[in-house]
C-alpha cells in the first residue's frame, strides 16, 4: 500500500494567496467604476456639504421679484451756445449780447434747477440735453430723448414780445395724433405755477406761433419729433419786467412745481411709483 503524501497548505498559500487577492481587488474596482458610468445616485452619505461657502446662483436666472423701472423724464433747456434765444431789449438790433438778458441762460438755470427738484422723487430718472452754456441741434435734443426711451418731454423757454406777460405752453396739434397726455403734463404744471405766483395763465395752445392749420408741419420740431408726450413751457416774458422778476424771485419753487406737477400726475395715473 502507498503511502500518502502529505498536502503543505503553507506552501499553497505562499503559492496562489498574492493571486486570489489581486483577483478580489480588480473585482472590487469593476463595480465601482460601473456603477458611476451606469449613472447610479450616490447615496445621502456620500453627499458632503460644506456650510462656509456661499451658494453659487446662476446670473442669468428669472429673478422671483421683478426690479421696477424708473421713470424717465427729459429736461431741455433751449438755445445755447451762439443760439442766444430771446433777449429782454428786442429793440436793439445790435449783436453785442453783454448788456442783454438772454433767454439760454434763464432756460439752463430753470433746467438744473428742475433736475434738482426731481432727485427727492425716487424712481424718477432725469436725463439731459444740456447742462452748459453749448449749442444743440435741434435733432440732436430728440435723439437723446428717443435713444434714452424717455417716458417725458419738458422743453424749457422763455417769450419774448413788444408786450405780453404770462406763461403758456406748446404742445402738438392732433395732426399728431392722442395728445391727451400732453394736455394733462400742461394742465398740472400751469396749476402748481399758478400756485407758486405768475402774472397771468396763457394757456394752451397747438402746434407753433406762425404755423396755421392742422398739419404736422405746424408744430415745434422738438414736439413734433420726439417719441413720448412733450411739452414746450414758455416761461414769461423776456421783455416783461414783472416776468422776469417772478423768474428770478422763485426760480426755486418754479423748478418744484414743475417737478411736483409731474409727480402728481403721474401718481393719479397709476404711473407712480414706478410699476413693475
Amino acid at each position: 500500500m502507498a503511502k500518502r503524501r502529505r498536502v503543505r497548505w503553507d506552501r499553497v498559500i505562499l503559492v496562489f494567496g498574492p493571486l486570489v487577492l489581486l483577483i478580489l481587488i480588480i473585482g472590487v474596482s469593476c463595480h465601482h467604476r460601473d456603477g458611476s458610468e451606469s449613472g447610479e445616485n450616490p447615496t445621502v452619505t456620500d453627499i458632503v456639504i460644506d456650510s462656509s461657502q456661499p451658494v453659487e446662483t446662476d446670473p442669468n436666472a428669472v429673478p422671483t421679484v421683478a426690479e421696477a423701472k424708473p421713470l424717465t423724464i427729459c429736461i431741455d433747456a433751449g438755445h445755447g451756445g451762439n443760439d442766444s434765444g430771446a433777449t429782454d431789449k428786442p429793440k436793439d438790433k445790435s449783436n453785442d449780447t453783454s448788456n442783454k438778458r438772454l433767454e439760454k441762460d434763464d432756460n439752463l438755470r430753470l433746467a438744473l434747477a428742475v433736475q434738482e427738484s426731481f432727485r427727492k422723487y425716487p424712481d424718477i430718472q432725469v436725463i439731459m440735453t444740456r447742462e452748459t452754456d453749448v449749442y444743440v441741434e435741434l435733432q440732436e435734443r430728440c435723439d437723446i430723448a428717443n435713444n434714452a426711451n424717455a417716458d417725458f418731454f419738458i422743453s424749457l423757454h422763455r417769450n419774448m414780445a413788444e408786450s405780453g406777460k404770462g406763461v403758456e405752453v406748446w404742445i402738438n396739434n392732433e395732426s399728431m395724433g392722442d395728445n391727451t397726455m400732453d394736455k394733462l403734463m400742461s394742465e398740472y404744471i400751469l396749476d402748481w405755477l399758478e400756485k407758486v405766483g405768475i402774472s397771468e395763465r396763457r394757456g394752451i395752445h397747438y402746434g407753433f406761433r406762425e404755423g396755421e392749420g392742422n398739419y404736422e408741419s405746424n408744430n415745434y420740431y422738438v414736439n413734433r419729433y420726439t417719441n413720448m408726450p412733450s411739452i414746450l413751457l414758455e416761461m414769461g416774458f423776456m421783455t416783461s419786467k414783472e416776468d422776469n422778476r417772478n423768474f428770478d424771485d422763485h426760480l426755486s419753487e418754479y423748478a418744484d412745481a414743475i417737478a411736483g406737477a409731474m409727480v402728481e400726475l403721474l401718481t393719479d395715473k397709476g404711473l407712480y411709483p414706478a410699476q413693475t
